[in-house]
């Protein structure tokens, strides 16, 4: 049965994306990494792809009784009309559902290439193992197209002091000018995956972003020498 929910707060969490915050009557029993299907109540705005969506959960098991889903603004109906909800608007939430969820020993490395708003996963899972302190060793591999655009970076970037072990790897395609950028340009290839990842062969591989960039990293991996078998995916659709 789908819950009721409401929503709590929107914030824009890049140049082109934000994370909307829904307050749920009870507590939902899921896991990092998993998502949930959303039901707008009476949209403003409508069009021939309906009013449910698929959405990661971008907050942790331990942010509840509130669910955080963050997503790229592309302008259509169903994302302008969650732009122009308000607070207290309700939505109908169905889940969870999936399973692109941590399954690695506490002796491997997880490593998550992370596409755009593929983050969303990576944040719950990466929030939930500061929250319990796992005793886990983490690398984010994480591309986007400029600074602006790569969501959620200040709070990753505080999450290292949180974490047991974590190397954040952030690349972009272009830096405009006069905008600040410490880390790499440039697309994930085999070399930027061997510059961050001590043991290649022994690491758990997590993928996820639009269908264009996972489609990319597995032979990016199976080049930077990654076990086939160690590469679990997830493609975001690009509505």
């Amino acid at each position: 049965m789908p819950i009721r929910a409401r929503l709590a707060a929107v914030d824009h969490v890049a140049d082109d994306a934000a994370a909307f915050t829904f307050q749920l009557p009870q507590v939902m029993d899921f896991q990092p990494g998993q998502n949930c299907d959303f039901t707008l109540i009476k949209p403003r705005y409508e069009d021939d792809e309906g009013s449910v969506r698929t959405f990661t959960i971008a907050s942790s098991p331990g942010d509840q009784p509130r669910l955080t889903i963050a997503t790229r603004l592309t302008g259509s109906a169903f994302k302008r009309s969650l732009l122009d909800m308000g607070p207290g608007a309700e939505v109908d939430i169905e889940g969870p559902a999936g399973a692109f969820t941590l399954r690695h020993n506490a002796g491997q490395q997880a490593v998550f290439l992370a596409g755009g708003i593929g983050i969303t996963p990576f944040r719950s899972i990466l929030k939930d193992a500061a929250e319990r302190q796992l005793p886990l060793s983490f690398v984010l591999l994480y591309a986007n197209r400029t600074p602006g655009s790569t969501a959620f970076l200040g709070e990753l970037e505080e999450r290292k002091r949180h974490l047991h072990q974590f190397e954040l790897a952030p690349t972009v395609d272009d830096v405009p000018a006069g905008v600040k950028w410490s880390y790499e340009k440039g697309h994930i290839d085999a070399a930027f995956v061997s510059r961050h990842v001590a043991d290649v062969s022994m690491a758990m591989f997590y993928v996820a972003g639009p269908e264009k960039f996972v489609a990319a990293m597995s032979p990016v991996l199976e080049e930077a020498g990654a076990d086939p078998f160690s590469i679990t995916v997830e493609e975001f659709p690009g509505y």
